[in-house]
């Protein structure tokens, strides 16, 4: 359930690897003999039928699969069975085998290496960097033609920036998400003469009441050092360009938006607007926010259940907000992926699979277990699924339940963000390595962009590699 920036810490490298001849052992052939889908290189013989130009018929789906998620066991168990056990009875002869690998720092390079050695399950829950992964390897089973029309279940603006395959093939279902917003404390607002009623609505405003916090000398913090979690998605918000138009090389170096996002940074830390010991400080950044003097809390609504448990009282003055999202632009969808592996041998049972775990009733059903349950905050990609939401009552005071509206409204409108697949494991590290030492004032802002985009060039060249 956490966000992709946990793992793939070796996955450029296994992207590499996959895309230079002879490393997976098989054959390297770069299309298939039936005028189709590109032919990966493998350890194993890929079905023709997987790489053919003609859709599946699912009509017929018997014979076993595996089914793979991501840290999802333990948690959602009752849910998953009672999905097997409805789908396997509508589909007499077929079993779902459900497995599940926790989201360590060796996620993806373990996913690419078993797509490669052909040891990796059928169908697969997996997030955007091992999408990116798969996809470039010719790993993952193209649904434009295979399932035709698929995409129509979806978010348009998900839909049409999802297509990582070869050719602009879609390789994965996008399947569940937490739409960013903005949690605040209200009376550190108050402390610091800000109207607590009023969230920031832009990056600019956000900075400005981060500084009006610092300079009132409360004792409060503003913002939590940590940038992980947030750095993509406001850097995206103030308008960075981090990618060229082909996604072939990072540019944000020279960008005055980027620069001016790490100055505003390095002079907070500078006012003691940022805690000294959260900018390398736990990813979680909820025990801070629950002490009751850090301004900004974090982006995932899921978060304020943990206020709510935690300290009460803070979760009582907390303000919901929307994301600071820039006129013109639409929220950042970085969720969940269902992805079938091109080298599964039960196509038409993998296929029906994945289009009955992602669609709307079944991501609906998902939604509404975890507010019953009280084990998540997540939501749907389908647009049905949106549509028949639960709603929240939008009159209520309750911040859940303002969160709650507030990422409703923005998961209509949401879309991927192509960095958003890049910066990820040792990308994302040089990223945020060279951006810390520059808040810290270890480095120049501009000296600090100027490593980074170099770093990060340098890996995205092996990735891309031929």
């Amino acid at each position: 359930m956490k966000r992709k920036n946990i793992v793939g810490s070796a996955a450029v490298f296994a992207v590499a690897c996959l895309t230079l001849s002879g490393c997976a052992g098989g054959a390297s052939d770069s299309s298939s003999s039936t005028g189709g889908a590109p032919k990966p290189d493998v350890s194993c013989d890929v079905p023709a039928a997987n790489l053919d130009n003609k859709a599946v018929d699912t009509s017929e789906a018997t014979g076993e699969i595996t089914f793979m998620t991501q840290g999802l066991k333990g948690t959602f168990d009752d849910f998953f069975t009672a999905q097997i056990a409805e789908f396997e009875a509508e589909h007499p002869g077929a079993k779902i085998n459900w497995t599940d690998m926790g989201g360590d720092a060796d996620f993806d390079t373990k996913m690419v290496t078993q797509a490669a050695n052909c040891s990796m399950a059928d169908v697969i829950n997996v997030p955007s960097s091992t999408v990116l992964a798969l996809s470039k390897a010719n790993l993952l089973l193209d649904f434009d033609t295979k399932s035709p029309d698929l995409g129509e279940t979806f978010v348009p603006t998900v839909w049409d920036s999802i297509d990582l395959g070869a050719d602009g093939a879609h390789t994965a279902l996008p399947w569940y998400w937490g739409p960013f917003i903005t949690t605040y404390n209200k009376e550190v607002f108050e402390r610091a003469g800000l109207d607590p009623n009023t969230p920031p609505a832009t990056m600019d405003e956000y900075f400005e009441a981060a500084h009006t916090i610092a300079d009132a000398k409360t004792g409060d913090y503003a913002i939590y050092g940590n940038t992980d979690w947030y750095l993509l998605n406001q850097w995206r918000n103030m308008g960075v360009e981090m990618m060229n138009s082909d996604t072939t090389e990072f540019t944000f170096g020279d960008d005055k938006q980027a620069l001016k996002w790490i100055t505003e940074m390095a002079a907070l830390y500078e006012k003691g607007a940022i805690p000294k010991d959260s900018i390398i400080g736990d990813l979680d950044q909820s025990k801070a926010y629950n002490a009751g003097n850090l301004a900004f809390g974090t982006p995932n609504a899921s978060f304020l259940r943990s206020v709510k448990e935690n300290n009460a009282a803070v979760y009582d003055v907390t303000g919901v907000g929307s994301d600071t999202v820039p006129e013109g632009s639409n929220p950042l969808f970085s969720g969940q992926y269902i992805s079938v592996s091109v080298t599964t041998e039960n196509t038409p049972l993998a296929v029906a699979w994945a289009e009955h775990i992602a669609s709307a009733e079944q991501e609906l059903a998902w939604v509404n277990y975890g507010i019953e349950t009280n084990t998540t905050v997540i939501f749907p990609v389908a647009n049905e699924a949106l549509d028949n939401l639960q709603a929240a009552d939008t009159t209520s005071t309750d911040p859940m339940d303002q969160a709650r509206t507030l990422a409703a409204e923005a998961a209509t409108q949401a879309e991927a963000y192509p960095a958003d697949f890049y910066v990820t494991g040792a990308v994302q590290k040089a990223l945020v390595d060279n951006v810390n030492q520059a808040i810290v004032g270890q480095l120049e802002p501009q000296a600090a962009l100027d490593a980074a985009e170099s770093k990060m060039n340098t890996l995205l060249a092996k990735l891309l590699a031929d």
